[in-house]
């Protein structure tokens, strides 16, 4: 029996635990502190999963394809597209273009 844990009522699940789970997140924190701060910032997205952080930015959720050239941002004649400017994508937010149809 481990005697720093005798008298603290800490069972063998707890310490196993604490091994297996606790000490791997809380590692993770600690590497993923600085990108996760830059993140916060920026109004990313953060989803943690054990040891994985993955990073999102909300503001793909406004972005679609061109329906008028279909994302390729050129027309049928190789001149771009008046509606997305070329582009491909437009933006949910942002009016569309002066001469767009």
């Amino acid at each position: 029996m481990n005697v720093r844990l005798a008298g603290a009522g800490i069972g063998l699940w707890t310490l196993i635990r604490e091994q297996t789970v606790t000490r791997p997140w809380r590692l993770s924190d600690a590497a993923f502190a600085e990108i996760d701060g830059f993140a916060w910032v920026q109004g990313w997205v953060i989803a943690r999963h054990r040891t994985r952080h993955t990073y999102r930015d909300p503001r793909f959720d406004r972005v679609v394809v061109c329906c008028t050239c279909e994302g390729y941002g050129a027309g049928d004649d190789g001149q771009a597209c008046a509606t997305c400017k070329g582009d491909g994508l437009l933006n949910f937010c942002e009016p569309p273009a002066a001469g767009a149809a």
